[in-house]
């Protein structure tokens, strides 16, 4: 007779208790994890991520969250949520991270409505930078998506969720493709979709295009309904006719959308070339 789950989570609580955390309250549910509110004896508030391995399945527990373990090991940097400690025990991981506050950017924009240039534009610059410094460690995040960015106080934005994370080159340095569908439809490029080996670098760039119009217009950018439909409004570049219907906004704006939601990937910007556009380049105080 197997145990009930929430034995399970009763019993990780305690642990956690054990280690000199107390649970706040619970901040969400997976399949086969849940996140907690806790504080430690200085009061200090941290997300914990607690996941337990009977319910991750083989695949994750084997293939993905090394992975995942071995890149939040060295990775560093300011728009990036942080991960202080990974406690392990037979059963059950719990990962102790930084505590974003004010949720995820698609929970603002739900709430909000869509983000003005400016205002969008001091953000996306965060998260380029962030995707930028992993690519240079040849890191691609492989889900980047509005639930992944988390909003901090003072307009900071970070990065979080490294569970399809992965690095680029092999042992000797060589590049390597992704043949794994990872993230969710409606961030995912053309090639992707057609279920070719793809470069997991552009993969993020093409995911960056997304965010950026979600966050413009408070709406997906294809619909993922029907994924034979959305493949072919991607190869035809719908994205540059509906610009065309923005006049309020500015045209470097346009051309970095389109840019970014290239099916070429040989015309599809890199990071490097994303971080030097135009509309990128003066710098935002606005919000400062």
């Amino acid at each position: 007779m197997s145990t009930p789950k929430h034995v399970f989570w009763e019993s990780s609580q305690k642990t956690l208790e054990k280690t000199g955390y107390r649970i706040i309250q619970k901040l969400g549910t997976g399949n086969y994890s849940k996140v907690y509110l806790i504080k430690k004896s200085n009061d200090t508030e941290f997300a914990c991520k607690i996941i337990k391995k009977k319910f991750a399945g083989t695949d994750f527990i084997e293939k993905f969250l090394p992975r995942e373990i071995n890149i939040i090991a060295i990775i560093n940097h300011p728009n990036i949520v942080r991960v202080y400690k990974i406690l392990e025990s037979e059963d059950t991981i719990y990962m102790i991270m930084d505590y974003c506050r004010n949720g995820d950017l698609l929970e603002y924009i739900k709430d909000q409505g869509c983000i003005t240039e400016e205002k969008a534009k001091y953000h996306f610059k965060q998260i380029v930078d962030a995707v930028s410094y992993l690519h240079e460690l040849d890191i691609a995040h492989r889900d980047l998506k509005c639930e992944n960015i988390f909003l901090m106080c003072n307009n900071q934005i970070k990065l979080g969720d490294f569970g399809f994370a992965r690095f680029c080159t092999d042992s000797f340095g060589r590049k390597v493709l992704s043949e794994t569908f990872c993230g969710s439809a409606a961030y995912a490029a053309p090639e992707i979709l057609k279920g070719i080996a793809y470069n997991p670098k552009m993969y993020d760039i093409w995911a960056l295009g997304c965010i950026l119009y979600i966050m413009i217009t408070a709406t997906m950018p294809f619909n993922d309904t029907n994924l034979k439909s959305m493949v072919q409004a991607q190869l035809n570049r719908s994205i540059f006719t509906v610009t065309l219907l923005w006049p309020e906004h500015s045209l470097q704006l346009k051309n970095l959308l389109i840019s970014l939601l290239e099916p070429d990937l040989d015309q599809r910007l890199t990071i490097k070339e994303v971080k030097q556009h135009r509309w990128l380049e003066k710098e935002n105080s606005i919000l400062k």
